[in-house]
């Protein structure tokens, strides 16, 4: 029997970023503080091309640094041999959740490599390959996974995005997490909360849980003023952008 994975629910807030975070009580000085890159073709077109197969490929900087390679949605029958259940081995850890931002739930799978601090810096450079900073495991997912076909290679960090994440934050009856990612003209905000399976739940009465958890955020959300976002994921926004403004330049 496959474990039940856990459910992310996502709210996006459109707007006022600073005053919805006052709404939020966040505190200056509190958020743990990340660079955030993107890796895509070099050659690409316009259009980001790894995100158009739903790949994402991710670089973060700061107290610790993390690679993740990410298939987002993904079908669990394309999760083959061990890619089927989530592991642990050594620095790589390997997740499987689903997203929920109103209306759209998809799965997600996600392996993700542990790394020192400031070690992914050079990865992020004009002229680095971001392909060389994989993991060994990481390229044996995106092999099995992944359809024919699918290029992953002389890869270009696009960034950073400025990130400023806030944990376990009360918000009426929820605990929530927060993050704030600026770059040029974006400045994006999220709200999320988990929910995670019990021993022996179903699967039914883990999303009813959800569907309620979800109903509860939105209301919240609602009732402090903010509005929330009704397009694409943060960072399908953020890595248009970014894709768009390589090609530019």
């Amino acid at each position: 029997m496959r474990v039940i994975p856990p459910i992310e629910i996502k709210v996006n807030v459109d707007g006022d970023v600073d005053r919805a975070l006052t709404e939020l009580g966040v505190r200056a000085g509190t958020s743990t503080d990340r660079r955030v890159w993107f890796a895509e073709p070099r050659a690409g077109g316009g259009a980001p091309a790894l995100l158009s197969h739903r790949i994402v490929i991710r670089l973060r900087s700061g107290e610790q640094d993390d690679l993740t390679v990410k298939l987002r949605p993904c079908d669990r029958e394309q999760l083959v041999g061990r890619w089927a259940e989530p592991f642990v081995d050594g620095s790589l850890e390997y997740r499987i959740e689903s997203d929920w931002c109103g209306q759209r739930r998809v799965l997600s799978a996600s392996a993700v490599g542990i790394r020192p601090p400031g070690s992914l810096l050079s990865a992020a450079l004009p002229g680095s390959d971001v392909t060389a900073a994989l993991e060994s495991g990481q390229r044996q997912f995106l092999v099995s996974c992944t359809p024919p076909g699918v290029a992953v290679d002389r890869l270009l960090a696009l960034g950073p995005i400025a990130s400023a994440k806030w944990t376990d934050l009360s918000f009426g009856d929820l605990r929530v997490d927060v993050e704030r990612w600026r770059i040029a003209h974006l400045d994006l905000l999220e709200l999320s909360t988990r929910i995670t399976p019990e021993p022996d739940e179903t699967l039914v009465h883990v999303q009813r849980r959800a569907e309620a958890r979800q109903r509860e955020l939105e209301a919240a959300v609602r009732a402090r003023g903010m509005r929330m976002a009704t397009g694409g994921t943060k960072t399908e926004r953020v890595l248009t952008a970014l894709t768009a403004r390589a090609v530019r330049y």
